[in-house]
């Protein structure tokens, strides 16, 4: 498999399928390669079944529902749900090409999304980011709670290439999940920065190309103390209740597919929930209230701290 022999198996020489799965999974990952999907996707698909076939420890033809139990039961929610993704889509192609008879995964149904909601980086935490010593790791932290980028996004901004600008300002161009690209404005103060910036990788690699993912998120966890993942769930929340909770606009600017995905992100907010209870003590008035903040209406502004009572 060219692509990671040439650019990740050379860090990664411990993480390897099988012997007699090594030839099948790499023959796979250069099919997803070719049909498109991102090198993210690969590197991720590749640990998946390289492990997988570890720890089953059988022939590809051999594996059944059994294994693909134990191995998915001591995983959490999301890591059931990509191992078994990616063991289904493995075999899919395996039996198109005579290389297994059986799906194991036929018999699982879907793994259930996560409901309960995961970290929101704290504003503190933000504010300690913004103040470290390293250039780069500002910037990182601002492209994560300011723009709600996934790491892989930001370490692929190009600043000869994605950035644009027109009446309004900057507008960055997000190269995605799966290939997929979107465009988002930038905030002034970020703007402001990045235009100081030489042209080319904002994060360019040690040798060629930008730096990796692993660079970002080592970043932002050391000048903040919290995953690159959790600014991008405070983005969501801070964008989701500052515009009018418009999940719609939300969903579109981090690049999801559905606006249910985007809910999981944000993260419940205690003023939120305490105007909540303290408007449900109002008894002398109808269940709906006429104010309430509907985006395109006058009363946009009006919040339930109108009504809050002592």
């Amino acid at each position: 498999m060219k692509y990671w022999n040439e650019n990740r198996k050379q860090y990664y020489t411990h993480v390897e399928p099988r012997a007699d799965w090594r030839e099948p999974v790499e023959k796979w990952v250069d099919w997803m390669d070719v049909v498109g999907r991102s090198k993210q996707t690969l590197r991720t698909r590749y640990y998946q079944l390289s492990r997988f076939s570890r720890v089953v420890n059988k022939k590809i033809n051999d594996v059944n529902e059994d294994d693909l139990i134990l191995v998915l039961a001591p995983l959490g929610a999301e890591a059931k749900r990509g191992m078994r993704a990616a063991v289904r889509m493995f075999y899919s192609w395996a039996i198109e090409r005579k290389l297994a008879t059986v799906d194991p995964t036929a018999g699982i149904p879907p793994i259930a999304m996560r409901k309960a909601h995961g970290k929101v980086c704290p504003e503190e935490a933000i504010e300690k980011g913004l103040g470290s010593i390293n250039k780069d790791a500002r910037i990182a932290v601002m492209l994560g709670a300011f723009c709600g980028l996934r790491r892989i996004e930001i370490a692929r901004i190009n600043l000869s290439k994605d950035i644009t600008d027109d009446e309004n300002g900057m507008m960055l161009r997000i190269h995605g999940k799966g290939n997929k690209e979107r465009e988002l404005p930038v905030p002034a103060k970020l703007a402001a920065i990045l235009r100081k910036r030489p042209k080319g990788w904002l994060f360019p690699g040690r040798f060629s190309g930008h730096c990796s993912v692993d660079y970002i998120a080592k970043l932002i966890k050391t000048a903040t103390g919290y995953p690159s993942h959790t600014l991008r769930r405070r983005f969501a929340t801070v964008a989701y209740y500052r515009n009018g909770c418009n999940v719609v606009l939300v969903s579109r600017m981090l690049g999801h597919a559905n606006a249910t995905t985007t809910m999981r992100y944000i993260g419940i907010v205690s003023d939120e929930m305490r105007n909540a209870v303290e408007s449900a003590t109002q008894t002398g008035m109808g269940i709906t209230l006429k104010g309430n903040p509907v985006v395109g209406t006058p009363d946009v502004n009006y919040t339930l701290k109108q009504v809050v009572i002592g």
